[in-house]
């Protein structure tokens, strides 16, 4: 009896060093129901998904236009002519998404992401002409969450090394992710403590050829970020290697699957076990 009540304890113990990968919207919530990705109608969605499932962040782009204003879009070019960062705010507003939205300011999402205070929110600052540029837009970007409040919601996450160093000097003990979809990574969980970054965030593929990176970010106290998880299977895989956060564009499909896996502690246990 002694023997099976310590082998509990020692299971219980395992089980709580392993925390069930947390789930990161990617651009808002998109999907279902169907809308423009960072609208701030997807933005809006995935605090619904925060209130009503659990859901703990949530992924969005910014850009600095040409007139100075940060805005939330994710590829440069929104059609032909116009671009984020080379046209000026003024045309950019304009434009409505296919959807049916009109393109966000940064200082909008801020307004209303505060009305979910623990909601996490990741802003993936887009890489900019010259580091020169990429230095003020980090400026504005801390300025800007300086003044609303933010600091304590946002974490900042840029696939500029750049960017991400300027993020630690300008904005000191803030949450720092680097992004990448290099197979040979510049940056693997020691140089990025080294920075000063909170967490490494790298596409599948990456992490697939480089599972020990998992272990060793955990060693030495940064998160990981996997992307992009569509499927059960890439969840299961997740929770084996310990991975921190897991980022979807199918958020109620993958939670309502991470949030039935989370009770299950015999399937993680499996999980874990037979680590594939």
């Amino acid at each position: 009896m002694k023997h099976l009540f310590l082998t509990t304890i020692f299971m219980l113990l395992a089980l709580a060093g392993h925390a069930q990968p947390k789930v990161l919207s990617h651009r808002g919530f998109y999907t279902n129901p169907k809308t423009d990705e960072n609208s701030l109608q997807a933005l809006k969605q995935a605090q619904e998904l925060h209130k009503s499932m659990g859901l703990e962040a949530c992924e969005f782009d910014v850009h600095k236009t040409a007139d100075g204003e940060l805005i939330i879009y994710h590829n440069n070019e929104i059609r032909k002519g116009l671009h984020c960062q080379r046209s000026k705010w003024t045309d950019i507003q304009k434009e409505t998404l296919p959807m049916g939205n009109k393109i966000p300011t940064l200082r909008e999402w801020f307004a209303q992401a505060k009305k979910t205070p623990d909601f996490k929110i990741a802003l993936e600052m887009k890489t900019h002409a010259t580091p020169e540029k990429e230095t003020e837009v980090v400026h504005d970007i801390v300025t800007l969450a300086k003044e609303m409040d933010m600091m304590n919601q946002v974490r900042f996450l840029s696939f500029s090394i750049h960017a991400c160093k300027e993020f630690v000097r300008q904005a000191p003990g803030s949450y720092v992710i680097y992004n990448s979809s290099k197979l040979f990574e510049d940056i693997d969980p020691d140089s990025a403590k080294a920075l000063g970054f909170s967490a490494i965030s790298y596409r599948v593929d990456v992490f697939l050829n480089h599972p020990k990176y998992i272990s060793r970010a955990k060693e030495i106290g940064i998160d990981t970020y996997l992307w992009m998880v569509e499927d059960e299977y890439l969840v299961d895989w997740a929770t084996a290697h310990d991975v921190t956060w897991i980022t979807t564009d199918f958020s109620d499909r993958i939670l309502e699957y991470t949030n039935q896996l989370a009770k299950n502690k015999k399937r993680i246990k499996a999980l874990r076990k037979n680590t594939y």
